[in-house]
């Protein structure tokens, strides 16, 4: 029976995730917006934990079949190496409900924002001011009277991540190349122009990394996605387990499996470690399922090719996206 994503599985993901964390760092803080624990005032800055999930438990590279609560370290310390009173429990209970789950602990290293016309979804892009990440997708917006045509990335991509207000011009102008500047885009003419983005917010919670920009001639960009074909009409929600694939401007075709549904975790922008809430977990198959310059890419299902997620970081064999569905709610947009 798969486990999948719904109001009470993120309620009791919440549940155990505070639960560690008031036991590692004492009492959480909680935001007005969401109540979610805002990991950037409870894990301090130097800590080797980076995030805390809820989801699959692996022992010796193989995936057990029970939940866990997932935690994100820097480095695996052997326990005589651990600080006294750092320690992460064997296991967390449920203050609630008395429920009890394993940890499970997952060395990442130090997770960074992961970075040919007519041109076909996942392949190099990049705003003028970054290296080079992927175009996700090509989408269209709901409202029946704008025939514009527009490509889904992430902020970092196409807005170099920006933290500033949708509407404002973002540090380096708002030309989006093809292939991105590291793959040599800068002869070319510009793809597209930067439209709108959700802001990188530096010291609260972040739910998603997604921006899009209006393509300048439509027949620019083919919707399907090399090597995947055509997105799927609907949204798959998350499902634990769930096969999914997806196609980036570094690590081309790859297939995974969803083995986290609700991670808060600390990614590297620059300078800056940034928080996003309740975002999925992948591991590959049989390989690396992302690497830098990936980021951007639209993640769908196995077998069905409906959309599931955004990829935007990585590291030490994970990677993280974002739910499709708030995205598309979030810019009034359906995928093509």
């Amino acid at each position: 029976m798969p486990i999948i994503v719904n109001a009470s599985l993120m309620k009791e993901a919440k549940q155990f995730k505070n639960q560690f964390l008031t036991e590692m760092f004492g009492p959480i803080i909680q935001t007005a917006e969401n109540n979610s624990p805002l990991l950037t005032s409870v894990v301090p800055l130097e800590s080797n934990i980076l995030g805390v999930g809820y989801g699959a438990k692996m022992t010796a590279g193989a995936v057990i079949d029970e939940l866990a609560v997932r935690i994100y370290v820097r480095t695996k310390l052997p326990g005589r190496l651990i600080p006294q009173g750092n320690a992460i429990p064997p296991t967390v209970t449920n203050p609630s409900t008395g429920r009890e789950l394993p940890t499970d602990v997952i060395p990442v290293g130090d997770l960074t924002a992961l970075w040919p016309r007519p041109v076909s979804c996942g392949v190099s892009i990049g705003h003028k001011a970054v290296t080079a990440g992927t175009l996700g997708c090509l989408v269209r917006s709901n409202d029946p009277q704008t025939r514009d045509h527009y490509i889904l990335s992430n902020n970092h991509v196409l807005a170099n991540s920006s933290p500033l207000a949708s509407g404002t011009v973002p540090p380096g102008g708002d030309e989006i190349l093809e292939p991105g500047p590291l793959d040599g885009g800068e002869p070319h003419p510009p793809i597209a122009e930067l439209t709108d983005w959700e802001p990188i917010n530096f010291s609260g919670i972040n739910v998603m990394d997604a921006a899009i920009a209006r393509v300048f001639k439509g027949d620019d960009v083919f919707p399907n996605i090399l090597v995947i074909g055509s997105v799927a009409a609907g949204v798959s929600p998350p499902k634990l387990y769930q096969s999914v694939r997806k196609h980036g401007r570094t690590t081309l075709h790859t297939v995974g499996v969803i083995m986290d549904l609700s991670a808060n975790i600390k990614v590297r922008y620059g300078n800056n470690l940034v928080t996003f809430d309740n975002q999925l977990g992948i591991v590959g198959a049989g390989g690396t399922f992302s690497s830098g310059g990936d980021s951007g890419s639209l993640i769908v299902d196995g077998v069905t090719r409906k959309p599931v997620a955004l990829l935007f970081a990585g590291g030490g064999g994970m990677t993280f996206a974002s739910p499709i569905n708030p995205i598309l709610k979030r810019f009034n947009v359906k995928i093509m």
